[in-house]
């Protein structure tokens, strides 16, 4: 090897370990500094003495130096003490990094993809996509024009998002059309599909299972279901309801919506969580949560396990799943790129307990 080839390799090889190191960096600020106002506007109580000592404990035999910030808000929240929480910091930053393959993030998660991924399962009907600045219905090659005459011509209530990164429901937004003028903001057609410029979806709007729209009939309930590819298995770690706050559209907890565990029965456990970490046991519409069934909750599970062994690249997802009229399930999307965790763990306690120490290895950067 030349000596002009040793020092460009030496060179790519920092400049690809620095770039891996801000990365890191990054994601650690953004999440500390995220809990951190959390905690201080809500005014969440400290762990005592003894609290604090369990959990440092644990985490150092671990090879880890941890912040109690996630620990203090959970066990404020849910009442439920435990060193086996995972905060945000350490999983986003060393454990998904290297269960996930990072490199087919972004194209594998776009949204316009999900009917070819993921072929025979319900999703939700598409009526336009824009993939690259390019329009396309049913699978053909249109022009802009003829998208929007697409568009106008449908009836039903409409729905359009980036189909490339909507987490958090951020630009999620649902609409009719009348004439050419959308009920958005009366944005024609064409300032709507302006307002995305490029790399979005239209789809028709779920109609939502009965039993679920007691909950919020204004928002689609969705089911998130986090699972685990190992040994050509699927384990799911938590399942959790998210319920829209009312006038509401989207059912994030950022919008303002809340999360309910759901138990092995398929069943709400008895308390739901806000995003501050505020506990209720009801809806805003007033329905009892503890108890409340939730439909075709083990066929839901069932199709997840498949769902994710179509998609071996990512060994830990978060799906959500809707439940239509027909009470068959329908996948919205899936996300492996900053998956919220902390909803899981909020609503559900410590859901990595089983796994916890496999995780925190793989962190470390060891092999199985």
């Amino acid at each position: 090897m030349s000596i002009y080839h040793f020092f460009k390799r030496l060179f790519l090889s920092f400049i690809i370990k620095t770039k891996a190191s801000l990365l890191r960096f990054n994601l650690i600020a953004h999440y500390r500094n995220k809990i951190r106002g959390i905690n201080k506007v809500n005014e969440v109580p400290y762990l005592d003495k003894n609290q604090k000592k369990e959990i440092e404990q644990y985490y150092k035999k671990q090879g880890y130096r941890v912040k109690l910030y996630w620990h203090q808000f959970f066990i404020a929240s849910n009442k439920h003490f435990s060193v086996k929480y995972i905060p945000d910091d350490i999983f986003h930053a060393f454990v998904a990094a290297r269960l996930n393959e990072s490199k087919q993030w972004p194209s594998l998660l776009d949204k316009n993809l999900s009917e070819v991924l993921f072929k025979g399962y319900k999703q939700p009907q598409s009526v336009v996509k824009n993939i690259n600045g390019f329009y396309y219905t049913d699978g053909e090659l249109v022009s802009k024009k003829t998208a929007m005459e697409i568009c106008v011509e449908t009836s039903e209530k409409l729905v359009i998002k980036p189909s490339i990164e909507s987490g958090g429901g951020r630009q999620v937004i649902d609409f009719n059309i009348s004439g050419s003028v959308t009920t958005y903001k009366d944005l024609s057609m064409d300032k709507l599909l302006r307002l995305f410029n490029k790399d979005f979806i239209i789809q028709r709007v779920v109609s939502q299972n009965k039993q679920l729209k007691l909950l919020n009939a204004s928002s689609l309930n969705t089911l998130r279901i986090m699972s685990y590819l190992k040994d050509n298995q699927v384990y799911i770690l938590s399942t959790i309801l998210r319920i829209g706050k009312s006038g509401k559209f989207t059912d994030n907890n950022s919008s303002g919506g809340m999360v309910c565990g759901i138990d092995d029965k398929g069943c709400l456990k008895e308390y739901g969580y806000y995003g501050t970490g505020k506990r209720v046991n009801k809806t805003e519409s007033g329905f009892v949560l503890k108890g409340f069934g939730i439909p075709s909750h083990n066929k839901v599970l069932s199709i997840v396990k498949e769902l994710h062994k179509k998609v071996p690249y990512f060994k830990i997802i978060s799906w959500d799943i809707a439940v239509d009229e027909d009470s068959d399930p329908v996948l919205i999307e899936y996300n492996t790129y900053k998956q919220d965790i902390r909803i899981h763990q909020l609503a559900n306690g410590p859901v990595f307990e089983t796994v916890l120490s496999e995780f925190l290895e793989i962190g470390r950067g060891m092999d199985f």
